[in-house]
């Protein structure tokens, strides 16, 4: 029999004795075996037996541990990210950690008449799950539609109980001061959209509403007392020589530069192959890298994370850089790693005569992303051509 019994573990020492010594000694070799090949160091898998231990006194044979208790073991200094890796997929353990999204939704959407909140949630349960024609959503994405249709919410709250009341007035009427004009748009014909293919509304008030086109950002390129800042604060940080390498000569979002493995790095056949791309790697970016690994073994020389990236606390894990840690990282630069990337595809983009083709190529860019750039150096040419007149 499975017990599910709440526990509070201030004040449980790791020498009160065991409920369930099995248990204990079973997670104690599994976190052995993580520590093997997380290369966790000793203090650390001391640390984690120790919270094991704490959950083992407070818990007898048969009970259930859940993921909210072995997070309480924080507070006693245990790292309890490493213990939830070892009760990962085990039948004792309980995932009660609450949706990040589920949450926001909770907090934010409070207000809303139970209908609308029930034709909403069918709306945001497709776009994270998907359906046999539309791919999920990244839960990011998911909250931006959200945070653009809650002004409309909010300010027809009082006078919709379903979402079959919205008109096309009172749509029209409210983007019409809306300053994110086109994105709101969006949103709001992707959720009545929705509702009406799952039969939730009669009709679509979105219908013959023309949202626009979303301003388009021309790229500009750096100058040169830029550039000399960026040269100059890259050779402070092995770390940061390495994202300015990729992001300014290789033109890699930060996304592929948080997520890059080690194995997508061939140095002594000089190629870099992050997702397939397989290009070749300069001498800049070598040097950078093998710089940057040597750092990284002699910090953390029991890592066994295959990222080519990582900080003290993903060294013994297997997961990527986040992007606090990226932001972090280049703070001391005059620009973010998205206009490095911006300002080595528009020094292509005039090396080659504005070809989108050659853009989309060395680049993997899509058809709209070739053209913003090619379009910025054709309106660069034209500023800078001498009148004929």
């Amino acid at each position: 029999m499975l017990f599910d019994v709440p526990r509070e573990l201030r004040g449980v020492s790791s020498k009160a004795p065991l409920l369930d010594p099995q248990l204990f000694a079973f997670l104690s070799a599994r976190a052995a075996r993580n520590a093997e090949l997380r290369g966790w160091p000793p203090r650390t898998l001391g640390s984690v037996r120790r919270g094991i231990r704490i959950l083992c006194a407070v818990h007898r044979p048969g009970e259930r541990i859940r993921a909210s208790i072995i997070t309480q073991l924080t507070h006693t200094a245990v790292p309890a990210n490493h213990v939830l890796e070892v009760f990962e997929e085990l039948d004792i353990f309980l995932d009660d950690r609450p949706d990040s999204l589920d949450a926001w939704c909770e907090e934010h959407l409070h207000f809303l008449a139970s209908d609308v909140r029930s034709e909403l949630d069918v709306w945001i349960d497709i776009l994270r799950h998907g359906t046999p024609r539309r791919r999920p959503r990244a839960r990011a994405t998911v909250i931006t539609n959200l945070r653009s249709i809650l002004p409309f919410l909010t300010e027809y709250a009082g006078r919709y109980t379903t979402l079959r009341q919205a008109t096309r007035d009172d749509i029209t009427s409210w983007l019409a001061d809306r300053p994110y004009h086109a994105y709101d748009a969006s949103a709001l014909r992707s959720l009545f959209s929705t509702l009406k293919a799952e039969r939730l509304i009669f009709g679509n008030p979105m219908r013959g509403i023309k949202g626009g086109k979303p301003a388009i950002k021309i790229p500009a390129s750096l100058t040169a007392d830029e550039v000399e800042s960026v040269v100059a604060a890259a050779l402070q940080d092995p770390a940061l020589r390495v994202v300015v390498a990729l992001s300014g000569i290789h033109a890699l979002p930060a996304r592929q530069i948080r997520s890059m493995l080690v194995e997508h790095v061939d140095l002594p056949g000089r190629r870099l192959d992050p997702e397939g791309l397989n290009r070749p790697l300069d001498d800049y970016t070598a040097e950078a890298i093998s710089e940057y690994l040597a750092y990284r073994q002699r910090r953390w020389p029991n890592s066994t994370n295959p990222h080519l990236l990582i900080t003290r606390n993903t060294a013994t894990t297997t997961t990527s850089v986040g992007t606090f840690w990226m932001d972090r990282l280049v703070k001391e630069l005059p620009m973010g790693v998205d206009q490095l990337r911006q300002d080595r595809i528009l020094e292509e983009a005039l090396a080659n005569g504005a070809d989108p083709l050659h853009l989309a190529h060395v680049f993997s860019l899509g058809a709209k992303a070739s053209l913003r750039y090619t379009s910025a150096v054709t309106e660069s040419e034209a500023e800078q051509a001498p009148s004929t007149r």
